[in-house]
């Protein structure tokens, strides 16, 4: 019962404000209606591109481009989107041609971004290093809209051409820019060689004899030149014991004899003629050669020199007739003669090396000169003793001088050692870079070369932007759809406020409600005869005023603007365009 009578209610206030209720709705949905007729075709085109992986196998030739195709992507998406390649694109394709005038630049570039889309398609893949999918980028979709078909279609082509372009460049650009820095890298490492080995080349140089690898060869030297200054000094002792002796001797020699011996010239002429027949035998450095010499010596100091050329000049006599003798029976290459000539050769060289002869006859001994024989004998004995034992002692300070350089040389091999140790470490840490960097820089030409060769990673148009043929926007239907929505709405609320804001009464229940007294009877309102003709006669009037009116303006827009037949064939054809009709 209440809910008939909610019904009725609602009836009623319905059949009040139903000029309230349809004329919002009316003009809302007219207005959606006229935007979705006004409104331009916007129509979509777009182009797929494929990312694949570069066709030799990544253990084979391993890539130097290590960057995603995600990053590389967003990397050009960026550069598309730039301002100075939108106002190329606005110039070339003629986008915008009815606004370009009016509308500021950036407003234009901000309108190509928003028609501009970038979609990128993922998939799951199963990668063998990791044990779960990894989601990853394998094509994205170019997309871009406009009111003309054919330039959505060139300019989706184009940004797809660019997209190919731009990965291949900044891929080639990658793998040259890694192969300049190792090649940069490898001439450092060489440089660091070469000075390593200059520093090692120096130093060896610095230090030849205190390089570790000679100690053994300095060791050895040490115990050589011990030894030999151990012998020497053995040597030094018995020299000077000997010494000793002879002058122990010679202390028991009386220098001068009174019976008659050999003079000194005497004895002078035997030691020349002796030692000239030495010589034809032995060399000068002979032991017994350099006794007769020092002897000589020693008898020659206050003498004259003419019993030496006149004892050697008799030996020369001798040596001829002997000669002589001997060549009637040999030949001049026979030892014998060959002897005698190496006597006479040396006979006239001690000859030429005596001073000329003086007329005066030889002089005796001086006062206080010795003249006993066994004396001067023992005296030249001593002396060579004494030269000798001279000449051992500066041999021994020699060779101990060495021993000392080659000790200091061993006591400074550890610190070179070191050094050395250090400078080879360097070096080989230093070439063993240098290989590293040859390897990579190796792999970094063969991959520069796949990719100049378009063998690395590359995008690929699988389904190039095509013409489209229906409008991507904007939805017709849907515009009108939601201006009858939303002028319902309006209508509604307006007639829901316009309920609520009337005080007045309009049925027997408000009243009671009012005035809390219950209502005894209800006058219906009657309309007389003529009041009601008056109304029809009303309607009939705006029915034919309004379709006079109509056919006015038809009349007129057929004669003044355009044929009625060629204005449905425009309108069928715009609606067609606008809804899509068959």
């Amino acid at each position: 019962m209440e809910q008939r009578h909610e019904l009725r209610r609602l009836r009623e206030i319905v059949g009040r404000r139903l000029a309230w209720l349809v004329i919002p709705l009316a003009l809302v949905a007219a207005a959606g209606v006229v935007i979705a007729v006004v409104l331009p075709n916007i129509y979509e085109s777009s182009s797929t591109v494929l990312i694949e992986n570069q066709q030799i196998p990544p253990t084979v030739v391993p890539s130097t481009v290590t960057s995603y195709a995600e990053q590389r992507i967003q990397n050009i998406t960026q550069a598309v989107m730039s301002r100075g390649r939108i106002l190329d694109l606005i110039k070339k394709h003629d986008l915008f041609p009815g606004q370009r005038n009016d509308l500021p630049t950036e407003v234009l570039v901000d309108k190509v971004r928003e028609r501009l889309i970038m979609k990128q398609i993922d998939a799951e893949i199963h990668s063998e290093r990791q044990n779960q999918p990894v989601q990853l980028t394998i094509a994205f979709q170019i997309l871009f809209q406009d009111e003309v078909p054919a330039k959505a279609q060139a300019v989706a082509n184009e940004i797809a051409s660019y997209y190919l372009e731009q990965n291949l460049v900044q891929r080639e650009e990658h793998a040259r820019g890694t192969t300049q820095f190792l090649e940069q890298q490898l001439e450092e490492a060489r440089s660091e060689i070469t000075a390593l080995e200059d520093r090692t080349a120096a130093f060896r140089q610095a230090h030849l004899e205190e390089l570790p690898e000679l100690m053994s060869l300095n060791m050895g030297r040490v115990e050589k030149l011990n030894a030999d200054v151990s012998s020497l000094a053995m040597q030094i002792r018995s020299l000077e014991e000997q010494g000793a002796s002879l002058r122990t001797r010679l202390a028991q020699l009386d220098p001068q004899v009174s019976e008659r011996i050999l003079s000194v010239d005497e004895r002078l002429q035997q030691i020349e003629v002796e030692r000239a027949q030495l010589l034809a035998r032995y060399s000068a450095e002979h032991p017994q050669v350099q006794a007769m010499t020092r002897e000589r010596d020693l008898l020659r100091r206050g003498q004259d020199p003419a019993a030496s050329r006149l004892a050697l000049e008799g030996r020369l006599k001798d040596l001829a007739t002997r000669r002589a003798e001997l060549s009637g029976r040999y030949a001049s290459q026979h030892p014998e003669i060959q002897a005698l000539d190496r006597e006479e050769a040396q006979l006239r060289e001690e000859l030429h090396r005596l001073p000329a002869a003086s007329p005066a006859p030889a002089a005796a001994l001086p006062a206080g000169q010795p003249s006993n024989p066994a004396y001067v004998a023992i005296l030249a004995e001593l002396e060579r003793t004494e030269v000798a034992v001279a000449a051992l002692v500066q041999e021994k300070s020699r060779l101990e001088a060495q021993a000392a350089a080659v000790v200091t040389k061993l006591r400074r091999m550890p610190g070179v050692a070191k050094e050395a140790n250090e400078l080879e470490t360097d070096y080989a840490n230093a070439k063993a870079h240098y290989g590293q960097i040859m390897q990579k820089l190796l792999a970094a030409k063969v991959s520069q070369g796949m990719e100049e060769d378009r063998l690395g990673e590359r995008f690929t148009v699988v389904e190039p932007a095509f013409l489209p043929e229906k409008p991507a926007k904007p939805n017709r239907w849907g515009i009108i759809l939601l201006g009858l929505t939303l002028g319902l709405c309006l209508g509604v609320s307006l007639a829901a406020l316009r309920e609520y804001a009337d005080q007045s009464v309009h049925d027997a229940a408000s009243l009671e409600q009012l005035s809390g007294l219950p209502v005894l009877a209800g006058i219906t309102w009657m309309r007389t005869p003529a009041e009601e003709a008056s109304g029809r006669r009303r309607r009939h009037l705006a029915l034919g005023l309004t379709a006079a009116s109509v056919v006015l303006a038809v009349g007129l827009f057929h004669f003044l603007v355009m044929d009625l037949s060629i204005f449905q064939a425009r309108a069928w054809r715009f609606l067609q365009s606008r809804f899509l009709l068959g």
